[in-house]
């Protein structure tokens, strides 16, 4: 759809900021995604401080030229392209993208994709192992729930452990009760034995006198 020269030029405006605001771009291609499955990508890439941007390819090389991006050549973003800022955390929206990248190639019947065209990094171009690097690094987050749970690995051992020193010496308790206890009724036992044989020879004494 044709747009007016002023809407160009807002446009590549609001490009231009975009680009020096961002600290990350990645340019990707989409292809098949549904109505509620771009919301959704643009949702969470919004909630990582991002931007998920569909773009139009000749005023975006314009803008990315004006913002001091080394250019580039129109077709080297074949299809329908989409810009995606990184502005605060520098490479969450970068995993968000990455994520359903895995989640479309497992499902078969999917027909939505994306793929890495382009990767600028502090105004650098990067090439596909640099990104691929990044996008699986652990986020923040993850780093920190792992630190968590390390720290947490050493009290967790201790607790295993007096648990079950404290359990062992509970059953030792219990036998040494135990014991106690069968040493206490034999003794009863021998005593009442006792006591019933002298009533019996008693018994027997006085009978015979």
């Amino acid at each position: 759809m044709a747009i007016t020269k002023e809407k160009k030029i807002n446009l590549i405006k609001e490009y231009v900021k975009d680009l020096q605001e961002a600290k990350n771009l990645v340019i990707i291609r989409q292809s098949g995604l549904a109505v509620s499955t771009d919301m959704e990508v643009r949702k969470n890439v919004r909630n990582e401080s991002g931007k998920f941007n569909v773009i139009r390819k000749r005023l975006f090389l314009r803008a990315l030229k004006e913002a001091g991006y080394p250019e580039i050549d129109l077709s080297q973003i074949p299809g329908s392209a989409v810009a995606v800022y990184a502005k605060w955390e520098e490479y969450a929206p970068l995993k968000v993208i990455n994520k359903y990248i895995k989640t479309f190639q497992k499902d078969k019947d999917s027909t939505s994709s994306f793929e890495f065209l382009l990767w600028y990094f502090d105004g650098e171009r990067k090439d596909l192992n640099y990104i691929d690097e990044l996008a699986n690094i652990p986020s923040r987050e993850e780093l920190l729930s792992k630190l968590v749970r390390l720290f947490n690995y050493p009290v967790q051992s201790l607790t295993s452990v007096l648990n079950q020193i404290a359990k062992k010496k509970s059953e030792e308790i219990q036998e040494e009760k135990s014991s106690e206890e069968t040493q206490e009724e034999a003794k009863e036992e021998a005593v009442s034995t006792t006591d019933t044989e002298l009533a019996e020879n008693s018994k027997a004494q006085t009978t015979s006198e």
